[in-house]
Formats: C-alpha cells, sequence, structure tokens
C-alpha cells in the first residue's frame, strides 16, 4: 500500500475508532458517571496535561528509534485506555482512561506527520496532510450510528468496541506499514529526557514561525478546551432542546425516550461537526495554497478570528439551535486550521527532528487546553458557564491578531 493512501488510511480509523467511543461520551459521563461540569473540565485537563508532559519526550523517541514502532506503541495504549473508560462510568475512572490517552495520542501525534514527510517529501506531504484530515472527518461521520446503536444496547459497548478496534488497526500496521525514508537521530540523548527538546529556546529565538505557532497553538487550545468540555452540561441543560422521538426504535427500546433523544442529539452534534469540518477542510484545500507561507498565515488569521466569534456566540447562546449551529461552525474551524498550522511549521525542518518539532505545536495546543482547565472549571462555579466560555473565545481573537501581524514580513511571497 502506498505511503499516502495508508496514511489516509490511520486517519480515517483513529477518528472512526475514537469517535464510536465518544459519540455518546456526553450522555455516558453526565447520566451514567453523574459527573459535574467542573469534573468534566478537570477530566480533560487531566487528558492534555498528559500530553503536554509526554509530547516531546515520545516525539524525541521517535525521531531516534523508529516512527513507526512510536504509532504501535501509542494504539496500543489507546486501546487500553480506551478499555477503562467504558469499564469505569465513574469520575476516577473515566478520568484514569482519558490521562492514559493522553499519553497514548502523544506516541501518533508528530510521527505520522514525520513518517509520511518522510516517504513521500515535504511538499507533497503538507498537501496530504488537508486531504487526511477530510478522511479524518469522514471516519467521524460514518462512525455516529453505530456509536448510538451500540451506546443503546450497552453505555459502555462504544468503548469496548473502539478498543478492539484500535488494537487491530495496530496489529495491520505492524504487518503492512513501511519505514524506508526514516533518518535516525545520531546524536546521543544525555542525562535524562526533558518536557521541552534540547535546543528548545535557541530555536524559539531563530525561528518566528515556530514562536507563532507555539503561541497561537497556546490560545487556540484554551478556546477549544472551555467549549468542548462544557459542551454537554450546556446542551443537556437547554429547555428546548427537542425531542427525537423515533431514537427509540434506533436504541431497540433498551433506553427511555429522554434519553433515546439525547442520544440521538449527541449524534447529531458530532455528526453535523464533522459534516461542516469536512466542508471546511475541502474549502481549504482548493483556496489555500499550502506552498505558500503568505496564503497559509491569512488563511490562519481569518480562521482564528472566526474560532473566537463562534465561541463568544456559543457561551451568549440562550437558545438550542443557535448553540447548535455556533458549536458546529467552532468545531469546523478548529479541525480544518489543523493541517493549515502544521504546514505552517513543517518547512525546511531537518528529518531527524521533525517529528519533535511538529510534536511542540500539539504539546503547545495541551498547554493551553491543560491551563485552561483549572482556570475555567473555577470561573464556571464563581460567576458560570457561560461566562467561563466567553472570556475563553478572547484567546482565539488574539492568536488571529498575531497570525495577521506574520503576513507582512512575507510582501515577497506570491
Amino acid at each position: 500500500m502506498k505511503s499516502e493512501k495508508l496514511y489516509y488510511l490511520i486517519n480515517f480509523c483513529d477518528n472512526f475508532f475514537f469517535s464510536l467511543a465518544t459519540v455518546t461520551y456526553g450522555v455516558y459521563a453526565v447520566r451514567h458517571g453523574h459527573l459535574e461540569a467542573y469534573q468534566l473540565i478537570l477530566i480533560g485537563t487531566a487528558m492534555e496535561l498528559a500530553v503536554f508532559m509526554a509530547e516531546v519526550p515520545t516525539g524525541i523517541m521517535a525521531d531516534r528509534y523508529s516512527r513507526k514502532g512510536s504509532i504501535l506503541i501509542g494504539l496500543f495504549v489507546m486501546s487500553a485506555s480506551i478499555a477503562t473508560v467504558g469499564l469505569s462510568p465513574t469520575f476516577t475512572g473515566i478520568g484514569l482512561g482519558m490521562f492514559s490517552w493522553g499519553i497514548g495520542y502523544s506516541f501518533i501525534s508528530g510521527a505520522q506527520e514525520a513518517w509520511l514527510s518522510d516517504e513521500i517529501g515535504e511538499a507533497k506531504a503538507n498537501k496530504a496532510f488537508i486531504k487526511g484530515a477530510q478522511w479524518q472527518m469522514a471516519g467521524g461521520i460514518l462512525s455516529i450510528i453505530p456509536s448510538i446503536v451500540l451506546a443503546g444496547i450497552n453505555p459502555r459497548l462504544p468503548f469496548i468496541t473502539a478498543a478492539f478496534f484500535y488494537a487491530s488497526l495496530m496489529v495491520f500496521l505492524l504487518l503492512h506499514m513501511p519505514e524506508t525514508g526514516f533518518i535516525r537521530r545520531t546524536s546521543r540523548i544525555k542525562g535524562r529526557v526533558s518536557i521541552l527538546p534540547e535546543g528548545f529556546w535557541l530555536r524559539l529565538k531563530t525561528n518566528h514561525l515556530m514562536f507563532i505557532g507555539i503561541v497561537t497553538s497556546v490560545c487556540i487550545g484554551v478556546t477549544m478546551e472551555t467549549s468542548m468540555r462544557f459542551m454537554p452540561h450546556i446542551m443537556l441543560n437547554l429547555q428546548n432542546m427537542p425531542s427525537i422521538s423515533f431514537m427509540n426504535y434506533l436504541t431497540f427500546g433498551t433506553t427511555n425516550d429522554v434519553e433515546s433523544s439525547e442520544l440521538g442529539w449527541f449524534g447529531i452534534i458530532k455528526g453535523g461537526g464533522y459534516l461542516a469540518a469536512l466542508f471546511g477542510t475541502f474549502l481549504v484545500g482548493k483556496v489555500v495554497k499550502t506552498e505558500s507561507l503568505l496564503s497559509v498565515s491569512r488563511a490562519l488569521t481569518f480562521s482564528t478570528f472566526v474560532l473566537g466569534l463562534s465561541a463568544l456566540v456559543f457561551g451568549a447562546a440562550n437558545g438550542f439551535v443557535l448553540a447548535l449551529f455556533s458549536y458546529w461552525l467552532l468545531i469546523a474551524v478548529e479541525e480544518s486550521m489543523y493541517p493549515l498550522r502544521i504546514a505552517f511549521v513543517n518547512r525546511g525542518v531537518q528529518s531527524s527532528e521533525r517529528a519533535t518539532l511538529i510534536s511542540i505545536i500539539s504539546q503547545s495546543t495541551s498547554f493551553g487546553e491543560m491551563s485552561a482547565g483549572p482556570i475555567m472549571a473555577i470561573i464556571s462555579v464563581v460567576k458560570s458557564v457561560y461566562f467561563a466560555l466567553i472570556t475563553s473565545a478572547l484567546a482565539s481573537v488574539s492568536a488571529s491578531l498575531l497570525f495577521a501581524k506574520s503576513s507582512f514580513p512575507l510582501k515577497k511571497e506570491r
């Protein structure tokens, strides 16, 4: 199988499996785990803390030993983590499962993009990242109905099934994934492996793209963490959520009408977000010239501004329909931005450091999400959930201004 097609397959399957487990996560956590709003965001904080701590060490391991090996380890850990969430619907069980899932994710993050760049080259890979995001969204869309059906039979079943699929993908890649373009890092790792890579601060001073990528990723993380973790609480507490009567048939009558309707709406929320994100990535692929840094910078300037605006609307919405559409826009913009954020920093990077440097972007996003969690949880208790959302939206507006500033030195590019 060609490397590009295998990359698309990994993206498709990864999101299909994760979405299979998490489409109805909000109902599972709130109705069966009895979690409060602040517990939802603290679990998200624990997961992002794991990603933040593990991103660069796992990126260094991928650069030094094997990108393929890093991906296989990640899939194994993610399989065990998702199973833990499904087997223990408590604050401790769900928190432990999501924390370990963050560690598993960090083994894959950066490694698969670096693997593809080595196999087919930087220029082709930057274009493939956008198409990979489209396959990712397609996997999420196709997982929705199976997830609802499985959750209707047993709320734990989506998690157990996803864990089995993750393990199956690991075995498939072990047998079929090539690694011919990898150039192993030759320098020895001295002392302990730090959370930040060796020479990080020196690179930060000399590489303005890396600096902008890090700061804006932190800002985006703040906005997305607050919006996504509070979403189940907001949607389930809006008084005018319409009832979907036929959902009881889809779940084979194993749940009551209210829970069946909630499962249906969470499937629609997830599916609508994926469809919007799929449209967004197609639009980005058509409009943005990934080989032009100026084009990428302008697209990111516009996208981060819209991200902040949609978070503001979501936080202030007092009706279900407005909250729904603003959340869809939020997800669409964030998902379509990710391949552009990778293309923004993936320029002139040595193969031996590529996984590490790409991991820094994910790590920076995780830092924003991790730091936002406790702060926004406190704000939600002291003030309100809506005030926390509005506050977090300002971070993405700040990121938009920084991306806008980054466009000015690039006038020579067309």
